[in-house]
């Protein structure tokens, strides 16, 4: 029994690493128009299955312009981009109240006492509300990018950033899955370059 376990874990390893592979080839599946950018360091390929929802983590670096895009043969599916960010939680921790009592004296300043009751006579009595904060830093999610809004993200960065794609295989894809594909893709940065040229008259 334990070998026959061992083999159908090897075998759906093997199925999805085949799986894996077919999906780099995007020409088969993907109709979609690659502008000119280069989508060769934080492009990603995955097969995935019905319901399945993946995030490809990248860079967005400062003064690039950025094509980003999702194909996938199961045909259009929903994507998203998001930045990652972090905020602070305040909440209540602790109330404490103190009471402060002051009590009426006589002329000697000794406590005079209530002949009723026989306790000293409170002239003022002063409630003191302290508030303790506890402070938690939490992940959260600043939307970029939604595909319902269109079938590309198309911009240029002001500031490096990081930045994840989600992608999810609809529920209603085929039990054996579908191939996508995200593409991003980035525009060269300007290349300083030195004359070759020698000026006129002069020697070398």
């Amino acid at each position: 029994m334990k070998k026959l376990i061992l083999l159908s874990a090897l075998t759906w390893m093997i199925s999805t690493t085949v799986n894996a592979q077919r999906c780099d080839k995007y020409n088969k599946y993907c109709d979609i128009e690659l502008k000119d950018y280069d989508y060769s360091t934080q492009s990603a390929f995955a097969h995935l299955y019905p319901g399945d929802t993946v995030p490809v983590k990248t860079v967005l670096y400062i003064g690039k312009e950025y094509h980003i895009t999702v194909c996938s043969d199961y045909g259009e599916v929903p994507w998203r981009i998001v930045q990652p960010s972090r905020k602070t939680l305040k909440e209540i921790q602790e109330i404490r109240r103190d009471t402060t009592k002051i009590y009426k004296v006589d002329e000697y300043g000794e406590n005079i006492v209530d002949n009723n009751t026989g306790d000293y006579i409170v002239e003022k009595v002063t409630i003191t509300v302290d508030t303790i904060w506890a402070s938690s830093r939490v992940a959260d999610e600043i939307p970029m990018f939604n595909s319902k809004s269109g079938t590309e993200w198309v911009q240029k960065v002001k500031t490096t950033q990081r930045a994840f794609v989600y992608v999810t295989l609809p529920i209603d894809a085929k039990p054996e899955g579908a191939c996508v594909a995200v593409f991003i893709g980035n525009s060269q940065m300007a290349k300083s370059k030195f004359a070759t040229k020698r000026p006129t008259g002069e020697a070398y």
